[in-house]
């Protein structure tokens, strides 16, 4: 985010203080539970969001030499990324020309060769097939029809994207995708960035509940009052949207000792955590000194299973080795956010599916501090169904005095 971006929102965020209220939206949502139980509407979410779209995979860290690949199966596909001799980044389907099988079976690393374990085809790092074995009982085969089939693939901002349902000669076109948003995420360098560390986690229970999680800053003082709870203001959730995207801020306590300062010594990214909802189905949260990136999926075509990949970040140099006072202070980070996700999040997060499932309501109420939620939800239901008669409330009202604010 650059200068003037930071001073907007400062400033903003100081009219709220001054007004002594939260931001707000115009109105409340009603949101129908069904979003997340229905099997044709999952369907629905699998043919659309999770083909057609740039979908977040992985981060440039991983394959920055020629040969260094890794694999993917979370999009619902198996994936194949690999950077080329030349430099190009490519991704294709796992799939083996001769019989279909998986042709690279590691979750990442560096070949010269990829070599199906079936037969021992194998395709050289730009995905050609180059050698079968007793190749005279495929004499009449043509290897370039065979060779791997390609994936649309881009990376920017340090990230790796795919459009998984897109044939060969498809684009991924980024940029235009994440629009004005593109601008933003450009000023914190993540180009730079390298992937510490990920997790993948899997549950049962529907995966919009994981993104959810994230763009309502609410729940805080109740949900998380003995973990995370005390250093970040609950309620307090200042929304933008960026098209399909969004972006929330949410106040550190340590936010109150900027107040007072003069503009010339104000900081605002150390102060606050800023949640990017990236659609359909990334959140990036700036916290501070790095960035957690989250990737979440239907696990499978039942409802009620999600597999998220959860991503740390770092800024700090590719070339460099991990000092010992960075390893201790990423494993504490990742232990606070790994305990909270699961020991909280994740937990109320089943209870929600449970209870939608038990067909008592056919609501879900989205307030007017949910500003984030509604956009989010009011994007899936445009993509899904353009001709859909939504409550779609996705601007701040003027400010509001409210009740003590936390």
């Amino acid at each position: 985010m650059d200068a003037t971006a930071q001073s907007e929102l400062f400033d903003r965020i100081l009219d709220h203080v001054a007004s002594g209220s939260d931001p707000m939206c115009s109105d409340v949502m009603m949101h129908p539970v069904d979003r997340y139980i229905r099997r044709d509407h999952l369907d629905l979410e699998r043919s659309t969001l999770f083909s057609d779209y740039p979908l977040v995979v992985g981060h440039s860290s991983d394959v920055r030499h020629p040969g260094d690949f890794f694999t993917d199966e979370l999009t619902g596909r198996s994936l194949l990324i690999a950077r080329g001799d030349d430099g190009v980044l490519r991704a294709f389907h796992n799939i083996c020309g001769h019989r279909g099988a998986k042709v690279e079976t590691a979750s990442c690393g560096n070949h010269r060769r990829f070599t199906c374990p079936y037969h021992a085809w194998s395709y050289d790092r730009v995905g050609r097939l180059r050698a079968i074995p007793n190749d005279d009982g495929f004499d009449t085969v043509d290897r370039d029809e065979r060779s791997l089939v390609e994936v649309p693939v881009a990376e920017r901002h340090g990230l790796v994207w795919v459009r998984p349902g897109a044939g060969p000669g498809g684009e991924v076109d980024v940029a235009d995708f994440l629009g004005p948003l593109d601008a933003e995420l450009a000023g914190y360098g993540m180009d730079r960035y390298v992937h510490e560390r990920s997790e993948v986690l899997r549950r049962q229970f529907n995966w919009k509940l994981v993104v959810d999680g994230f763009l309502e800053s609410y729940h805080l003082r109740f949900l998380h009052r003995s973990t995370i709870g005390p250093y970040i203001k609950s309620n307090f959730a200042l929304f933008d949207p960026f098209g399909l995207h969004g972006r929330m801020v949410a106040l550190r306590s340590s936010f109150d000792r900027m107040i007072e300062r003069p503009p010339a010594e104000r900081e605002l990214l150390p102060h606050v955590a800023i949640i990017y909802q990236v659609f359909p189905n990334t959140v990036l949260v700036w916290q501070g000194d790095h960035f957690e990136a989250w990737s979440v999926f239907p696990d499978g075509s039942a409802p009620d299973r999600v597999v998220a990949r959860a991503s740390l970040l770092a800024p700090s140099a590719p070339s460099a080795p991990t000092t010992d006072a960075e390893t201790i202070h990423w494993d504490k980070n990742w232990r606070v956010l790994m305990d909270t996700v699961q020991q909280e999040d994740f937990v109320v997060a089943q209870t929600i599916h449970d209870g939608y499932a038990a067909g008592v309501r056919a609501y879900a109420v989205f307030g007017r501090q949910e500003a984030t939620l509604q956009h989010y939800h009011s994007m899936l239901e445009q993509e899904l169904d353009p001709t859909a008669d939504r409550r779609h409330v996705a601007t701040i009202a003027a400010p509001r005095r409210v009740g003590a604010s936390a």
